[in-house]
């Protein structure tokens, strides 16, 4: 083989190699930090999180949060967005630390100011059996304080996450209803009036907020 064939075919190769690499998908990220978004829906849920999430510490782990509650300032019919419900707070749970609460502001302009906020709980245990949960949809009701009680299935706690309408009232009471898992980590709880919530299952314990 003459010595041009050769380098020709170096040349080929490394030619393919470098158009492979460059026209191949982007290796997928890894996991987002889940959270809910009590009373905004999308883009304006997402906007308040990133928002609030500037004002965190680099040391800060955040492994959960919730966006919200955006309430309706005239108590019912207002749309689901920052200009509709302006004023709210974002909770982060760290693995390193209490749940940080950071208070979020929407102007007419849509701008977003922050500021510190205050969040009171405490840590707790899931206190169910673990290994209990089949592929079938189990009865499960709220605690007094809905989704606030928290959602405590098969030795876990299961965060809410996307939206969640703080509107209807099963959201902060007592309501019967079903757990149905969609596999070993998602599932979603539907009130028997008709509330319904999507859950991923985390590990370990959840910052449970006071309720009376």
């Amino acid at each position: 083989m003459s010595r041009s064939l050769v380098i020709g075919l170096i040349a080929l190769v490394a030619a393919t190699g470098c158009s492979s690499a460059a026209g191949s998908s982007p290796e997928p990220s890894g996991p987002a930090v889940p959270y809910a978004c009590l009373g905004l829906a999308e883009p304006d849920c997402t906007r308040a999180f990133e928002a609030a999430k500037s004002d965190l510490a680099p040391a800060d782990d955040i492994v959960y949060a919730e966006v919200g509650p955006f309430g309706c300032p005239t108590g019912e019919g207002c749309p689901n967005t920052l200009a509709g419900r302006p004023s709210g707070q974002v909770v982060f749970e760290r693995s390193n630390g209490e749940p940080v609460a950071i208070s979020a502001t929407a102007a007419a302009d849509g701008t977003i100011a922050t500021a510190p906020g205050e969040w009171f709980g405490v840590a707790v245990a899931p206190s169910s059996t673990a290994g209990q949960l089949g592929a079938e949809p189990i009865p499960y009701s709220l605690g007094h304080c809905g989704l606030g009680s928290g959602v405590d299935v098969d030795g876990s706690w299961w965060d809410p996450v996307g939206f969640v309408n703080i509107d209807h009232g099963d959201s902060i009471n007592a309501a019967a209803g079903t757990f149905a898992p969609s596999d070993p980590n998602h599932a979603t709880f539907t009130s028997d009036a008709g509330f319904a919530v999507s859950l991923v299952r985390r590990v370990g314990e959840k910052h449970l907020p006071m309720c009376m």
